[in-house]
């Protein structure tokens, strides 16, 4: 099945960074990136009539719109229906890992420095594995 890969994060060389391990690890070709929420939430918003899956992959800590309005905002939105969120983060808070289960929009939860074993995890996610049976 077609997917695509969004990446947000305030951090450029997190960016470089994840999408080197996404396309060597043949998760996606071409990921698209985000350095804030607002301009990935308007994407996603363009869209709406699209019903390619669209996968996440979403920094909480960044400044204005963090990762947790970033998800507010998108259940709140009527475009969310083919988007699953992996939050990547460098965050140890276990209270950011329970919040994050709270959402059933998150498929994920990945603590910085991400790895090329990050990437083959998010294959095996059980809200996205549908997405790369065979």
């Amino acid at each position: 099945m077609k997917y695509d890969i969004l990446i947000v994060d305030d951090e450029d060389i997190i960016i470089k960074l994840v999408r080197h391990l996404i396309v060597k690890s043949n998760l996606h070709g071409d990921p698209k990136a985000f350095l804030n929420g607002q301009d990935a939430l308007e994407y996603l918003s363009s869209l709406k009539q699209n019903t390619t899956p669209q996968i996440v992959l979403l920094d909480i800590n960044m400044p204005d719109l963090d990762g947790w309005d970033f998800l507010d905002l998108l259940i709140k939105s009527n475009f969310c229906e083919h988007v699953y969120v992996v939050i990547i983060t460098s965050s140890i808070n276990k209270s950011d890992r329970l919040r994050a289960e709270k959402y059933d929009i998150v498929a994920g939860y990945i603590e910085k420095p991400v790895s090329m074993n990050n990437m083959e995890e998010i294959k095996t996610l059980e809200k996205l594995d549908f997405l790369f049976a065979d």
